[in-house]
């Protein structure tokens, strides 16, 4: 069986045969059988397996801590002959380093299937089980068309990358306990590091990325990651290695519209930064058919899709075809340093509280990105035929980024994190992302201003990938509603979900009495997610959440499992929250819990390793959406929403009802008054409280629901002297003693 990424060997060890197969895809477990889906193979192939013989299936490559060169999986397999259970096996996979995708085949009582992936699921490890169990599936690929072994199978689930997961035919699939994850699951050494230590482990992650490999493509955007990875190419520290960087931009030649939509800021920025480091560059200006085709192309086969992953993934795929035409197999990313070294606005919220919360903010962003970005990146990269590789999220330099003090990685001169953040000032500290321990990493290395300076763009804005979005969906608008003369836009998120095989997995709603929740309710369902049940919080002091919860769960027509939770102390009670969403996942096949948490640490990082432990994907759509510059409650009422205060300092404000944004300030401006300057609108915050009174994704029966209060007035009061008296206060900030 000669392809391209295949190869097949054998490892003896005393008393036991292990067969070893290169670039596997798939492996379909029975009984008395295993076979096995090669990449380019036209059919797969039975493993004979006798007794006491092993079969290690595998893709990617593993490194050993500190070491640059790849380690045989020849010496896998034997490690793995001599380990037993899941925790065992699971602890030995945490300790290698790289992108990998294994499942390891052994004979025992029955076959045995033990799968694992890369602690940040760089390969995605999708599971699915026949109707009767007899027959299990492990793939890197999804959704079941792709998969050439699933014939017999109903569904696939991805799984979450810190478990490792026995299939036995009959008794189903078990999981592992996760690891620990940078402190996810399990406290780790809490000591800071000494930036010093990043320059070697950014070149050593590097080489990693082009072990074995003569020429690498590198995704280029000439900002600051893309733009560090490109230099260590032109200073020959990854030789003799070489690379060519794409870029990729769309761009309208329209006379009409000339100045409407500009030229792409990436492809500027990118050919300037290419010039000034010599570097060979291309790029590709795709027009609004490739756009479409583009589009067409990524919604099937990315799961939980939206336009956020449609725009970064029509620009990653043309990036990669771009490649794949000048025969390369490899391409790099500098995809996970915004996480790692705090890139993004919300860390500018998390420093404020120190590096420990600076630290957990950034653990809990790159524990998500198995399932919001990687499965994106690895099935494009897939269909274009090239590789992914992505040196920021190197395990090694993971353990010392997740460490550095907050003020080195957010550094406005002069400034404390905390009065930066107090008195908003711009610049690196949240606009651009900061990042400052990696700019000090490209700045010692002598990189160009172009790359250890720009500001940071999203792929999707950079790339004016996402205008062409929005002509696709206006375009689409005016298409639909031709018909009737009359047209009205096509919101952005419908269009994207409209496009044939664009799906989303079932999910369960976690529902505390906070708006967020609600929010996140009404964003689910303008994203066309499946929600499936509602899980709320029972008090131990009361029933208050759960009878809101009820009423809710009951008016949206979705089941409502219960959950305990004291909250006199930090974070839910998790032996109850897991329990909540196995039940939720056994009963209803919810593959993801969304929260509504805003900026409390304990109660997200709570869902995100509940979810680890049952299996789930966590989703926080509000997670750090809060600024000085916008608040909450304004980003609500501003989409639509009209809320009721129901919890406030002074309770002269309850009742009241907030429906222009001009009212969420004021409400904003009188809570600081109260409370202090650091007080703000977010619910976890434990200052106010709203429920929603409208939104166009709440049915019309909600207000008539006992126990989920609402009101059909602007402002509602018991007298005119009371509505007189209390519209004073809340548009002229007074507070009643």
């Amino acid at each position: 069986m000669a392809q391209a990424g295949y190869a097949e060997s054998s490892e003896s060890t005393p008393g036991c045969q292990t067969v070893i197969c290169a670039g596997v895809s798939a492996v379909l477990c029975r009984k008395d059988s295993v076979l096995v889906a090669v990449e380019g193979a036209a059919e797969p192939r039975q493993l004979q397996l006798g007794p006491g013989s092993c079969a290690l299936l595998v893709r990617g490559q593993v490194f050993q801590q500190g070491e640059t060169e790849a380690l045989p999986w020849s010496l896998v397999a034997r490690a793995l002959a001599q380990r037993e259970g899941l925790q065992e096996l699971r602890r030995y996979f945490s300790t290698l380093r790289g992108s990998f995708w294994v499942a390891y085949v052994r004979k025992e009582a029955t076959i045995c299937l033990y799968t694992a992936t890369d602690l940040s699921g760089i390969m995605p490890m999708w599971l699915g089980r026949s109707g009767d169990g007899a027959a299990l599936l492990a793939s890197a690929h999804w959704p079941l068309r792709q998969v050439p072994l699933a014939t017999e199978l109903h569904n696939l689930r991805q799984a979450c990358p810190r478990l490792l997961h026995r299939l036995s035919p009959g008794l189903g699939i078990e999981a592992s306990e996760p690891d620990p994850f940078y402190g996810l699951h399990a406290p780790v050494a809490s000591e800071i590091s000494d930036g010093s230590a990043l320059r070697p482990l950014v070149v050593q992650a590097a080489r990693r990325c082009v072990a074995g490999e003569d020429r690498v493509g590198l995704l280029f955007s000439g900002g600051l990651d893309s733009g560090l990875l490109a230099f260590l190419f032109a200073s020959k520290l990854l030789a003799p290695c070489q690379c060519t960087c794409y870029t990729v931009g769309f761009h309208l030649e329209d006379k009409k519209i000339k100045n409407k939509y500009a030229y792409p800021e990436d492809v500027s920025m990118a050919e300037a930064a290419a010039r000034e480091m010599n570097l060979e560059w291309k790029h590709h200006i795709m027009d609004l058919a490739e756009a479409r085709q583009l589009l067409l192309d990524c919604a099937s086969l990315v799961a939980d899709w939206n336009s956020v992953k449609a725009s970064v993934g029509m620009t990653m795929l043309a990036a990669c075809r771009l490649a794949a035409e000048d025969g390369v197999r490899v391409v790099l990313s500098g995809l996970g340093s915004e996480e790692a070294f705090a890139g993004y606005q919300r860390h500018a919220r998390a420093c404020v509280a120190g590096d420990a919360a600076t630290a957990r903010d950034r653990t809990l962003g790159l524990a998500q990105m198995w399932h919001r970005d990687l499965q994106r990146d690895f099935a494009l990269a897939s269909l274009a035929k090239v590789e992914m590789r992505y040196p920021f999220l190197d395990s090694d330099l993971l353990d010392v980024a997740l460490r550095l003090p907050a003020a080195r990685e957010l550094p406005p001169a002069g400034l404390s994190c905390r009065d930066a953040v107090a008195q908003s000032v711009p610049g690196e500290l949240a606009a651009d992302g900061g990042k400052g321990a990696l700019r000090a990493v490209a700045r010692s290395l002598g990189a160009p201003k172009i790359i250890a300076d720009r500001r940071k763009r999203a792929a999707q804005y950079g790339s004016r990938v996402y205008n062409a979005l929005k002509i696709l969906a206006n375009d689409a608008a005016k298409q639909r509603d031709q018909s009737v003369g009359a047209w009205t836009p096509y919101h952005q998120a419908d269009f994207v979900m409209s496009v044939p095989g664009a799906s989303h997995s079932p999910v369960a709603l976690l529902l505390t009495s906070g708006y967020h929740s609600i929010q996140v309710y009404c964003l689910l369902k303008s994203w066309r997610f499946d929600i499936a049940c509602i899980v709320a919080p029972v008090e131990e002091a009361g029933q208050g959440a759960l009878s809101w919860a009820a009423a809710f769960a009951a008016s949206v027509q979705l089941p409502l499992l219960e959950m305990r939770v004291a909250f006199s102390t930090p974070g839910y009670d998790m032996e109850s929250l897991v329990a909540a969403l196995r039940s939720a996942r056994d009963q209803y096949g919810v593959e993801g819990a969304a929260c509504g948490h805003v900026c409390d640490l304990d109660l997200w990082g709570g869902v995100a390793a509940a979810c680890d432990l049952t299996g789930l994907r966590a989703y926080a759509p509000e997670w750090g959406c809060c600024s000085e510059e916008q608040s909450s409650m304004r980003r609500l009422v501003h989409d639509g929403a009209v809320l009721q205060i129901t919890k406030f300092p002074d309770p002269a404000f309850l009742g009241c009802t907030i429906a222009t944004p001009e009212e969420a300030d004021e409400v904003l401006s009188l809570l600081r008054c109260i409370c202090g300057s650091d007080a703000t609108d977010d619910t976890d915050a434990g200052y106010v409280d709203c429920e929603f009174v409208s939104n166009r994704f709440l049915p019309c029966g909600v207000r008539e629901i006992k126990g989920f209060s609402v009101s059909d007035k602007v402002r509602s009061r018991e007298s005119p002297a009371d509505e007189h008296h209390s519209e004073n206060c809340l548009r002229e900030g007074q507070v009643q003693d």
